[in-house]
């Protein structure tokens, strides 16, 4: 199920030249509703420090993600960057060593590089396991969502996440949130979320 951006505060102006492709302003604020009745409110509810590095946590107050935490940060180039996240429905609260880079920038629709990453435990910092990780651009689209019309970048990697806790009914994507797993033994990627120039996410792939 896809949910939709429905309104958004304190948005950078989408047409600004160089605008965050995730804007990290402490305060920040997203709301989506979902073809079903979904609803999802996701704020920047401030910084904190995961391996060194300062990154915002984007917090979720609703639905079957209600509880998580996950940690992003822009690279120099404006590539969003994702550090970690905590879930604690899941049990889950995993570092990311090198970060994910999310979405690069500028953003080209094709494959991204596989890259191999360190995944430590949040709170111990005890490696975990190794994994290589591949991100693709996977589309080009104006999307009309209630909020407006945004031109967007979709990108995914549709992950079933290993470890203790996950509840069977769902996979998680790599920033921890709840989704519909795949079939059993089919791996595949395809678009879960799609990104605005100054705005962010605009529409994203939820558990339904």
């Amino acid at each position: 199920y896809f949910i939709a951006l429905v309104l958004s505060l304190a948005l950078i102006p989408a047409c600004a030249l160089g605008a965050p492709w995730l804007p990290l302003t402490a305060g920040m604020r997203w709301e989506y509703r979902g073809a079903n009745g979904q609803h999802q409110i996701e704020t920047i509810t401030g910084f904190t420090t995961v391996h060194g590095r300062v990154v915002a946590v984007k917090s979720y107050a609703e639905g079957a993600d209600a509880g998580l935490q996950n940690y992003w940060f822009l690279a120099p180039d404006g590539s969003v960057m994702l550090a970690g996240f905590l879930n604690p429905s899941a049990g889950m609260a995993w570092v990311y060593e090198p970060p994910v880079r999310y979405l690069p920038v500028p953003p080209v629709v094709g494959p991204g590089p596989s890259v191999l990453t360190n995944v430590h435990d949040l709170f111990t910092d005890a490696l975990l396991f190794q994994t290589s990780l591949r991100f693709d651009v996977t589309a080009q689209v104006t999307l009309a969502v209630p909020a407006g019309s945004f031109p967007t970048f979709g990108v995914g990697r549709l992950v079933n996440l290993p470890g203790p806790g996950t509840a069977p009914q769902f996979a998680l994507t790599m920033e921890g949130r709840a989704v519909a797993p795949p079939a059993p033994g089919i791996f595949y990627i395809q678009s879960t979320d799609w990104y605005s120039e100054g705005v962010g996410v605009v529409q994203y792939l939820e558990a339904g």
